[in-house]
């Protein structure tokens, strides 16, 4: 399931690119998550994220190697495969991911679910396969009555 731009993503990518305000992220981070769906509201700090436990945001460059629309103009597409430093306690249930701008905290981008909830024992590496991570805009528009 593609993911949805936050209110502070949708306002990121507007000062960016209509008033050129705010530059593109260098680099983004994406968090896992636990039980606690993100909102659209939801901040870095927010985010239900295993806590230690060898854990830590991936650090995924914004560039044309990680991400590609070719599929749809209205979607961007991870097309690079993902894995997670080892689990080195059990992080629990990931049912969710966020595309955060910081190693920690910070503020987010955009969330989604993951399409296939994933169990992390201690041990396990997380691996997400490019096609596992997209994001969308969209519908357009509506009907006026």
């Amino acid at each position: 399931m593609a993911g949805r731009l936050t209110l502070w993503g949708a306002g990121e990518l507007l000062a960016s690119y209509f008033s050129k305000t705010k530059e593109p992220p260098e680099n983004y981070y994406l968090a896992l998550i636990r039980q606690i769906a993100p909102t659209p509201f939801v901040s870095g700090a927010e985010l239900d994220e295993p806590d230690g436990m060898g854990y830590a945001r991936l650090r995924i460059p914004n560039n044309s190697v990680y991400w590609s629309n070719e599929s749809q103009p209205q979607v961007m597409l991870m097309v690079e495969n993902l894995s997670f430093q080892m689990a080195t306690d059990n992080w629990g249930m990931i049912r969710y991911w966020a595309l955060c701008n910081a190693e920690a905290e910070g503020f987010v981008y955009a969330t989604g679910s993951l399409e296939t909830v994933q169990d992390v024992p201690e041990g396990e590496v997380v691996q997400l396969l490019g096609s596992d991570l997209a994001i969308s805009i969209g519908p357009f528009y509506a009907e006026e009555n």
